[in-house]
């Protein structure tokens, strides 16, 4: 069952087309990378699903329910009640962390869950504990954002997301910020969550990381979804020739 419909997104920035009729469906526990040279629109699709872009035309579907459709050729969107429900249903992971860097750790993983969730603290705390643990991040509560490398910040981010309990996980980017000798971290993170049947979007341009941990891979390129398809199918054996220039360096390796 598709828990995420997204269907003829278009958004414009002025005269800058930067989604042209794009569709596509997640399964639940379905792992999708969303791969593409800069500039693509990967970034703004991304937005559109979690609200923080307003798409000129489309829809879009979150476990049934229906963020906007297009009437009288714009998108409407639903009720304020309808979109908080499927906020929440929703968690985003960004390429710079976005920590509160007056927070402790602690702080930042219970925030949103006490506010938004209604959570006790003591219940927040100990899920946020639980969430830490599993981050490899035990002995970390107090520590602040700045006293953190740029991989535990963002296991930190990460687990602040799955605090919330989302249905979807979408990640920007999620190791562009670190080192290579830091990427391995994050990725170790993903890849566990995808072994738990976490469903998960990732924008990303490691291209191995693509390959070995989704079951669903899009290529996207001036706008539009050029090529979608298994992993095998995408890497090993495209017949799209953009698609194959694109990943001519990687396959070089």
């Amino acid at each position: 069952m598709a828990i995420l419909e997204v269907k003829n997104i278009k958004k414009s920035f002025g005269e800058l087309e930067v989604l042209k009729d794009i569709s596509f469906n997640v399964e639940e526990g379905q792992v999708v990378a969303i791969i593409g040279p800069s500039g693509s629109g990967k970034s703004t699709l991304l937005r559109c699903v979690n609200q923080l872009e307003k798409a000129d035309s489309g829809e879009i579907t979150v476990d049934g329910l229906t963020m906007f459709k297009t009437i009288n050729n714009r998108a409407v969107y639903s009720g304020k009640s309808v979109l908080r429900s499927i906020r929440l249903k929703i968690g985003l992971v960004f390429q710079n962390f976005n920590l509160f860097p007056h927070f402790s750790v602690m702080q930042n993983i219970i925030e949103a869950p006490c506010h938004v969730l209604k959570q006790s603290k003591q219940e927040a705390r100990e899920n946020a504990a639980a969430l830490l643990k599993k981050m490899g991040l035990e002995g970390k509560e107090k520590s602040y954002p700045c006293e953190l490398s740029g991989g535990q910040q963002q296991r930190v981010s990460i687990a602040r997301a799955l605090a919330l309990r989302p249905q979807i996980l979408f990640f920007d980017e999620p190791t562009s910020a670190l080192d290579p000798e830091l990427t391995g971290e994050i990725l170790k993170v993903i890849k566990s969550l995808a072994e738990e049947k976490m469903t998960m979007v990732i924008v990303t341009h490691e291209m191995a990381f693509a390959r070995d941990v989704a079951n669903h891979v899009i290529f996207m390129d001036n706008g539009y979804i050029v090529e979608e398809g298994a992993p095998e199918e995408v890497f090993g054996n495209t017949q799209n020739e953009r698609t194959k220039q694109f990943l001519q360096r990687f396959n070089e390796r």
